[in-house]
């Protein structure tokens, strides 16, 4: 502000006494009155007549603070500056319903809820969060008057002032989910606050989600109130068009020199309000119900899936938790075992029965089967939930060794050593002879060599019927 230049023509001079007292001063509604001008040295030796003391005496002082907002709204919302009109409309409505006061009971989320609500009024709208950024606020507790307009000081010497009611603001965003805070108009109603599905957690054992199962479980929805059937109203009576707004859902609402169109207080914008309010829902039209729903285990079903389960005109998550086997390793739609042959069936072949997913399982061992041998059973896996068929059953063989031997097992494996070709180092109890030929160091019994000599008969006898043919 400057005085006319009649009186003044150093406009700079009032400023400089602003700067340094701080003070914005009206203008004075006389200025026929003598003024008293005091002489001010300024940079460089020149003087200039400035208004004196006098001047002010009588006068209204309107004293500014000059910090800037101590409200962080980004801070609030936990997002960047940089946050786009997307991320700060998702953090609003995360923080929302974290502290809203029908799903928070602690004292401070009314407040919290409150807050989080003003920052977002501000960061959601393009002028206010530009008027912030540059400021601090956006200067619309003295009526919308902030951004430096009419020469009243700095924008960041005001501190914004919400004038919408936060619950209002959530539901013209979100959508009509009830009037939590009962009081606000003098017919709304109280409803259960829906944030949406809720998800559920169903745990299984291994063999019930590979070959499925039906499982009873209680759920809890928000669905319509069973004794109005939705429509808030005592059976036998029904809504009425909503006199405070004509049944247009909105309202106008004078704050100041401002008009403003909101949702109607009374019937919370449906354009009907419940002149005989039902009993069991309080006129909400809706109650929190306990259901008792069975849930179809689809066969093949992993660990952590979840599935979507219409109850009533809801529905809910079901996510299954699947406890791990201690016989089947599960990968995909294919599961895998181990099995263990002796050292017989190895050398010699055979079959062994192993547990499958849904049967048992005759497996062929062949002549020769090292150990370590996977050997796959094509659509004996689990069924494939999202597609066609079945997974594969693999089987690893492990051969598993004699850990006692009697004296007649020793000595036949003793025997079995002498005759052994390729034999890889050395064999305990054996020793090598001249030519290269192991025989056994100690044989007190004699059984070893006893089955030396059967077998040196029988070659005999071999070679012979050979000659012959």
């Amino acid at each position: 502000m400057a005085l006319p230049t009649k009186l003044c023509r150093q406009p700079i001079h009032l400023n400089i006494i602003r700067c340094c007292h701080r003070r914005i001063l009206t203008t004075p509604t006389n200025y026929s009155a003598p003024l008293n001008f005091s002489t001010l040295t300024l940079g460089g030796g020149s003087k200039r007549n400035v208004p004196g003391h006098d001047i002010f005496k009588g006068r209204r002082f309107i004293h500014a603070s000059s910090h800037l907002s101590n409200k962080d709204y980004y801070k609030i919302l936990g997002v960047d500056k940089s946050a786009s009109a997307k991320d700060i409309k998702k953090a609003y409505y995360q923080l929302a319903k974290k502290y809203h006061p029908d799903t928070n009971k602690d004292k401070n989320a009314g407040k919290q809820f409150q807050e989080v609500s003003e920052a977002y009024e501000v960061l959601s709208d393009d002028d206010k969060r530009n008027q912030y950024d540059a400021y601090g606020t956006t200067g619309e507790s003295f009526g919308g008057m902030g951004g430096g307009g009419g020469g009243f000081g700095n924008a960041q010497d005001w501190n914004f002032k919400s004038n919408i009611d936060p619950e209002e603001l959530f539901r013209n965003i979100f959508g009509n989910q009830g009037n939590p805070f009962a009081g606000f108009g003098g017919g709304a109603q109280q409803q259960e606050f829906d944030f949406g599905p809720k998800e559920y957690h169903v745990n299984l054992t291994f063999q019930q989600a590979a070959t499925g199962i039906n499982k009873d479980m209680y759920v809890s929805i928000i669905d319509n109130c069973p004794s109005c059937k939705g429509n808030g109203s005592e059976p036998g009576s029904k809504p009425e068009r909503c006199p405070n707004c004509n049944g247009t859902g909105m309202e106008t609402v004078s704050t100041g020199p401002f008009m403003m169109r909101s949702t109607c207080r009374r019937c919370s914008g449906r354009g009907t309000w419940n002149k005989n309010p039902c009993k069991e829902c309080s006129g909400a039209g809706q109650t929190n119900q306990r259901q008792k729903i069975t849930v179809p285990v689809p066969a093949g079903i992993e660990d952590g899936q979840t599935v979507r389960m219409p109850v009533g005109r809801k529905e809910v998550f079901i996510t299954f938790r699947v406890e791990k086997s201690n016989y089947f390793t599960r990968k995909g739609a294919d599961v895998h075992t181990e099995a263990t042959v002796s050292l017989a069936q190895s050398a010699l072949g055979g079959a062994i029965r192993v547990q499958g997913v849904y049967e048992d399982l005759n497996i062929q061992i062949p002549t020769g089967t090292p150990s370590h041998t996977k050997m796959k059973m094509t659509g004996k896996g689990l069924k494939r939930v999202s597609g066609y068929g079945y997974g594969d059953h693999y089987i690893n063989i492990k051969i598993k060794p004699p850990k006692k031997l009697d004296d007649k097992q020793k000595a036949l494996m003793r025997a079995f050593a002498e005759l052994e070709g390729e034999t890889p180092g050395t064999i305990h109890g054996l020793t090598y002879a001249l030519g290269g030929k192991k025989v056994v160091i100690e044989d007190p019994d004699g059984l070893v060599a006893n089955i030396r000599e059967a077998l040196e008969e029988e070659s005999p006898e071999q070679d012979t019927s050979k000659e012959k043919n």
